[in-house]
């Protein structure tokens, strides 16, 4: 295929992936500086439910912040995949880390909560190296908490209106920073929306500013040990040893060959990956890594997977560069099983500018396909109906985040027999939790020396004809 056409058709994955927010399967080198001074744009997303008022906005930065499942379900929810490995979703009735009032309130840091609201913060790149629409947050982001408060007329926490906020971080730890520190000035909790190196960014920072930092699982490095951040989602690295598992249960006998990103992010992953396909005993080729920044690298890791005879290609980089090698590889008659994990590869934005070229690749995800959904969340579909909310696999997964964090509200009032939120009593009580469940994105379970407690995944398959990913497994933690 010409480079002509490449370009064209990435460029537009560029403008059309809404959720590389979710966790973005790239990031850059930290300490990459693009115009962090610059002012941070910021979306309010307010819900109020009957007779709820709306807490002020407090969105000028401070200078006195630091700059810097497996479990039992107790939310319903469906397993039902369309084929392929059928995945346990675990018991029904986890521990929630004591009854009500088993933990005694010690904190004092009530930022970001009122009488009638809590303020959530969101921050994720829509400008810089991988710009993603604003207007996709404004849509979604706030889609669940107004179907809980608005539809069901329930309270969260004792609050009528449950608000998101949302900042621009342009692609670069030194912004996310900025962003997050504006944030953690007004919001209870931070959410990283996507980029792994702007996640470690903010991570640590919210460590030293002691706020809650939630996020899908990517890169452990920088992040174990951290005792306010929170893996929403199964690291890279613990994504391995399932996929290695999955390729030699559904390819068996197929030589298989890998391409990650050379960066020090991937490299717990790339390790990790290596080791699982000795344990599995894979017919193996190697491990490419190819160089951030430019494609020079496609036609040569092209022709040597072709050389080599690999039918199965774990590829873990950036979705641009994911459909970039498809489609020059493609061109050259090589089109092998692509195969992979984390989020990003797996959105259906990416088969506008993909297809045919990644029809059938799999992939791991937190969330499961839209065909699951159709029948076993169609609360979620009435929902967007019912609110004017476009609802796409992008709306799905903030969905099943947003779940997940209001079953942990829940648990707080049962843990600690009160609405009275503090952040840090917050993370003493999530620290202690298991089988944490939305019915939507995987279990959790957390201890106080673990704070990735996923061991779940969905696998969903690229179907161009469809224009989706469809469903092969839910909540699986084995193959």
């Amino acid at each position: 295929m010409p480079d002509h056409t490449v370009r064209r058709r990435t460029t537009a994955l560029a403008l059309g992936l809404v959720l590389v927010t979710i966790a973005a399967a790239c990031g850059q080198k930290p300490g990459v500086h693009d115009e962090a001074a610059d002012a941070l744009p910021e979306i309010i997303i307010e819900t109020t439910g009957a007779g709820g008022a709306v807490a002020g906005t407090g969105d000028t930065a401070t200078d006195d912040a630091a700059a810097t499942d497996s479990g039992g379900a107790t939310t319903p929810g469906g397993t039902g995949g369309t084929g392929g490995t059928d995945g346990a979703v675990g018991d029904t009735d986890g521990g929630t880390g004591g009854g009500a009032g088993a933990l005694s309130l010690s904190g004092d840091d009530r930022t970001g909560v009122s009488d009638t609201t809590i303020n959530l913060g969101v921050h994720a790149p829509v400008t810089g190296a991988a710009p993603l629409p604003a207007s996709s947050f404004e849509k979604a982001a706030d889609l669940y908490w107004r179907y809980v408060t608005e539809i069901n007329g329930e309270k969260v926490l004792g609050r009528s209106s449950v608000r998101v906020a949302f900042k621009d971080d342009k692609y670069t730890p030194n912004t996310a920073i900025q962003a997050c520190r504006e944030l953690a000035s007004s919001s209870f909790l931070l959410v990283g929306g996507g980029g792994t190196d702007q996640i470690q960014a903010c991570a640590q920072f919210a460590e030293q500013a002691g706020v809650p930092y939630l996020s899908p699982g990517v890169t452990e490095a920088g992040l174990k040990g951290l005792n306010n951040y929170f893996a929403t989602s199964m690291s890279y690295a613990q994504q391995t040893e399932l996929l290695a598992q999955y390729v030699k249960k559904s390819f068996p006998g197929k030589k298989v060959g890998a391409i990650i990103t050379d960066t020090p992010n991937f490299d717990d992953a790339a390790s990790a990956w290596d080791a699982a396909v000795k344990r599995q005993g894979l017919d193996y080729f190697r491990t490419l890594r190819h160089p951030k920044g430019n494609n020079s690298w496609i036609t040569t890791f092209s022709r040597d997977m072709q050389g080599a005879g690999v039918e199965v290609l774990f590829i873990l980089s950036a979705p641009v560069d994911y459909i970039q090698f498809a489609q020059q590889a493609g061109g050259q008659g090589y089109r092998p099983q692509f195969v992979g994990v984390g989020v990003s590869k797996g959105l259906n934005a990416v088969l506008g500018a993909g297809c045919p070229d990644v029809d059938k690749g799999i992939f791991f995800s937190p969330f499961p396909g839209l065909d699951w959904a159709r029948t076993n969340a169609p609360e979620f579909f009435q929902a967007g109906q019912q609110l004017g909310v476009p609802v796409d696999d992008i709306a799905l997964a903030l969905w099943g985040l947003a779940k997940t964090q209001h079953e942990t509200f829940k648990r707080y009032e049962q843990a600690y027999g009160s609405t009275d939120l503090t952040r840090e009593d917050y993370v003493k009580m999530l620290s202690q939790q298991k089988g944490i469940a939305s019915g939507v994105n995987p279990q959790l379970s957390y201890t106080s020396d673990n704070h990735f407690g996923a061991s779940q995944v969905h696998v969903i398959q690229a179907d161009c004809s469809k224009g989706e990913h469809v469903t092969l497994a839910t909540f699986a933690s084995g193959f």
